[in-house]
């Protein structure tokens, strides 16, 4: 039964993982990145997909998982892209889980701070789920050497020669060996004698691997100006303005409340009812990812990845008598104590767990990505993903430039490109902030400007999405004479212009 409670957050997300769709925005570009890439042999150094920033400087920071998407893409299709971000995010979630376990022999704990981290996961099919995944191997490699656990701090040079040519968030492998060196520094600097703080030897030997961790980091096709790439976006106003995941987590929104307050509140009670307190290097890893997180939505997976094991280690020795009201049933009591079976019983738990697992893996069978459009007759795309009007673009062979949502673009350029360029996509830190406003006018009033004439735009592709373009842009356009509808179904609406 004990071993049960373990998996039970497992397959929760795995269930997660195959019943996501493929997201509109920020994944299409990059598999076709990747197909650019695998088909051409060479990295583009310029952006190649949109009409707008044609020839502009750009880097492919995340060239290698690009390829891997790709490559992933032409064996088996969506269902098994879908397959490869549930495998990224189940990996990077069991080793944060493998934390929890070390932390506390409470299997139940263990369960329940995993059921926990589950719910607020941010996994998807995106690249920074191969950052959540080395940034969960960064983690456990350092616990268990400060620990003594275990010793195997020779991956960490080796994952960041791969992590820097998967996503830019590989600065949260070097900041994590900071916290590490800095906080155990000063254990050891306060108390000399402590025996549970890293000693001046094996500081010394972790300072040498944050060098070469910081070599590896050389080993990209940009050297050097990876780090200028990861500073522009880091700095872009664009995103930081105008993208929603880039705005810090709000308490009275839902998303913010899973993923950043739950376990950050949570964490708070259970550090201040424990009977042993966390130590400085605990204490600095939670509050230094806290304001991480704190500043971003996108920046609170971090924060949970850190904290959901150091919950786990210090919820089993709080003062339980806050929680009185729940004691006078059990609940805590039986959450804190293993459940112990009589022989008679244990062959009954045996069989019973056998039929709970079985009915989980049928469970997951039916919903894989293999099986569920067949019998639910849904897509794996995401339902807002402009499927129909590509295909009419693409069979029609329509060639002049489309004004269309930026979250359109990302498919465009997967379906339609080098047929069609995008207006504006994904890549945010692309354009300027400038740009992107006057981008926001005209999608609101198309006649407000001289955008569209500008840019010599010759079809308007519209939303009808009630978080799209709204119902009065599109109203607008079709009493005007200047354009007239050329394609229409339930997700948006096509225009093409008039001749004069």
């Amino acid at each position: 039964m004990e071993q049960l409670w373990l998996l039970f957050p497992v397959l929760l997300l795995i269930y997660k993982g195959f019943i996501f769709p493929l997201p509109p925005l920020d994944f299409w570009w990059h598999l076709k990145a990747g197909e650019v890439i695998a088909t051409t042999h060479t990295i583009p150094r310029v952006d190649i997909f949109s009409y707008t920033a044609d020839g502009k400087p750009f880097i492919l920071q995340n060239w290698l998982g690009e390829l891997i998407y790709y490559w992933t893409y032409r064996a088996g299709g969506f269902p098994l892209l879908v397959f490869l971000g549930t495998v990224l995010t189940v990996t990077s979630f069991a080793l944060m889980y493998k934390l929890c376990r070390d932390a506390t022999p409470h299997t139940r704990i263990v369960a329940l701070v995993g059921f926990l981290a589950c719910l607020a996961n941010y996994g998807f099919l995106r690249p920074q789920t191969y950052s959540f995944l080395l940034f969960s191997a960064f983690y456990l490699v350092l616990s268990r050497y400060r620990d003594g656990r275990r010793d195997q701090l020779w991956l960490l040079p080796v994952l960041m020669a791969l992590w820097v040519n998967l996503h830019g968030a590989f600065l949260m492998g070097l900041i994590l060996i900071v916290l590490y060196m800095i906080s155990e520094g000063f254990r050891r600097l306060l108390n000399p004698d402590r025996g549970d703080a890293l000693s001046t030897a094996q500081l010394r030997k972790l300072v040498a691997v944050f060098v070469l961790c910081v070599v590896s980091t050389l080993l990209n096709p940009e050297g050097l100006a990876i780090y200028d790439y990861v500073r522009t976006v880091l700095g872009d106003a664009g995103s930081q303005q105008l993208v929603a995941e880039w705005q810090p987590p709000r308490i009275d929104k839902f998303l913010g409340v899973l993923l950043f307050y739950c376990p950050f509140l949570l964490a708070i009670f259970v550090f201040m009812q424990a009977r042993v307190k966390p130590d400085l290097t605990e204490i600095v890893l939670f509050f230094a990812f806290a304001i991480f997180g704190l500043s971003s939505i996108r920046n609170a997976a971090w924060f949970g990845i850190i904290t959901f094991p150091l919950i786990a280690r210090y919820l089993p020795l709080m003062d339980l008598s806050p929680l009185y009201p729940l004691r006078r049933f059990g609940v805590v009591d039986r959450l804190f104590q293993s459940e112990s079976v009589s022989a008679s019983n244990e062959v009954e738990y045996g069989r019973m767990n056998a039929l709970l697992l079985v009915a989980a893996v049928i469970l997951l069978v039916t919903q894989s990505p293999w099986l569920r459009p067949a019998i639910t007759g849904k897509s794996l795309l995401a339902e807002r993903t402009p499927v129909a009007v590509t295909d009419f673009i693409a069979k029609e062979e329509i060639t002049g430039r489309i004004f269309h949502p930026q979250e359109f673009g990302d498919y465009l350029i997967w379906r339609l490109w080098p047929q069609q360029k995008t207006v504006v996509d994904g890549r945010v830190h692309l354009f300027s902030l400038e740009f992107l406003k006057e981008y926001e006018k005209a999608l609101e009033d198309p006649f407000a400007s001289d955008f569209l004439e500008r840019w010599k735009i010759d079809y308007l592709l519209l939303s009808k999405l009630p978080d799209g373009s709204n119902a009065k842009t599109i109203g607008s356009i079709r009493s005007s004479d200047s354009w007239a509808p050329l394609y229409e179904d339930e997700i948006s609406v096509l225009f093409t212009r008039q001749p004069r």
